[in-house]
């Protein structure tokens, strides 16, 4: 057994629950994953074993403080360093059930170390369900703190179950302060009909890891818009695997980050088209500066029978310094042939016509370049309904970047 993965194991309680049980075996027996597997060549996880140790001692025991809510009105639960505070969270909304706990199945058809660390691990969970035909105007804000207050880092399994013709809007706001390790893993289910906007702002502690994985499974005439923005953590990876089940079923994934300093930001996604008559959207935006390093990996598979497929998938990467570096992977495996399926992947420098053309016009050199950069990700927040939420995140990618000047309407 992997020694971390002894050490971490330390923690397991003994619980008597089936599927903690096989996800404690699974990464008992495979450990952390390494770069010699394909899914994981760009992404060493090697500097996250210290902050996984079960015996270090907890780096802070501050009471954090609470943000206020991305979106306008929204209902909030606060899950500190793996555990729902009840104290800090809303009431709830009328067909939205809210059930604290829950465990999501182990076995996906394939070994995914993240999954399997935080079903084991599991500090708390919260199950979401939504009645059929329900469609609250208000969002849920899902709130995630980290304080580093805990040895073992903190875990959490969140699951999403959309009854037929429902709608509803979620929000992941993950930040905190000092060192930690943070797992994720979560379950999206979407009856017929079902939609789901999906919001997710990672702005965890730039020493924190965040490690997430999230399934996905889309029935007929369903749809699911995703969009994540990376902006937080030392180490990031955000994992998406999504089922096109039902005709006429749909998926948008879309993605910004900003990197600084010596970040590694990765976004690793898998779409399935397993029946006829589906379709998938995919653009992921990055901007690299300083000795960052950003990672896209997008796989799109059309299963034999899945005629009449539609696939887009496109990542793009500035790069503002000569360290900075993008490994970019994107993949089409089609086994039908009635099909329109395209990707993509380009990287540069800022274009220096562009540049020029600025700065001939009286813009100094700093003001012209972060106007090009601003330029180059908002159109990937176009796709975010509520203006409120979409100036808020570019604000912050702004931010991140040190965007000076930065206006936007």
């Amino acid at each position: 057994m992997d020694s971390t993965a002894e050490i971490l194991l330390e923690r397991f309680s003994g619980d008597a629950d089936t599927d903690r049980t096989a996800a404690r075996d699974r990464f008992r027996d495979a450990g952390l994953p390494t770069p010699k597997q394909e899914a994981w060549k760009f992404t060493n996880l090697r500097p996250l074993t210290q902050f996984l140790d079960a015996r270090t001692e907890p780096a802070n025991d501050s009471t954090p403080a609470i943000p206020d809510t991305l979106v306008d009105g929204a209902h909030r639960v606060v899950i500190i360093d793996g555990r729902i505070d009840g104290d800090l969270s809303d009431a709830g909304i009328d067909g939205l059930s809210l059930d604290q706990g829950g465990t999501l199945q182990a076995d996906m058809g394939g070994r995914r170390a993240v999954r399997d660390l935080s079903i084991a691990m599991a500090d708390d969970g919260l199950r979401i369900t939504l009645d059929a035909n329900a469609a609250p105007s208000q969002a849920l804000e899902l709130v995630f703190i980290g304080t580093g207050s805990r040895s073992g880092g903190h875990h959490f399994t969140l699951e999403i179950a959309l009854g037929s013709n429902s709608a509803l809007t979620v929000v992941e706001h993950h930040l905190g302060s000092n060192a930690y390790a943070a797992t994720l893993a979560t379950d999206v289910r979407l009856a017929d009909g079902a939609r789901l906007r999906h919001v997710k702002l990672q702005d965890e502690s730039i020493e924190a890891f965040h490690l997430s994985d999230c399934a996905v499974e889309i029935g007929r005439d369903a749809s699911h818009e995703r969009f994540v923005l990376s902006v937080g953590s030392r180490l990031a990876r955000d994992e998406v695997h999504v089922a096109l089940n039902g005709q006429g079923s749909s998926v948008r994934l879309l993605g910004a980050y900003a990197g600084r300093g010596q970040q590694h930001l990765d976004h690793t996604t898998h779409i399935d088209h397993a029946v006829p008559n589906t379709s998938s959207h995919e653009v992921y935006k990055g901007v690299l500066d300083d000795r960052s390093r950003g990672v896209f990996q997008g796989g799109i598979r059309v299963m034999k029978d899945a005629q009449k497929t539609a696939g887009h998938q496109l990542n793009k990467a500035l790069l503002l310094s000569r360290q900075a570096e993008i490994d970019s992977k994107p993949a089409l495996e089609i086994y039908a042939d009635d099909v329109v399926c395209s990707h993509g992947a380009t990287a540069g420098e800022i274009d220096e016509d562009a540049l020029f053309y600025l700065r001939a016009r009286g813009i100094d050199a700093q003001a012209a370049k972060s106007l090009l950069v601003q330029a180059f990700l908002d159109e990937v927040f176009d796709d975010i309904a509520d203006e409120g939420l979409r100036e808020r995140l570019k604000d912050r990618v702004h931010g991140a970047l040190q965007v000076e000047g930065a206006a936007h309407g």
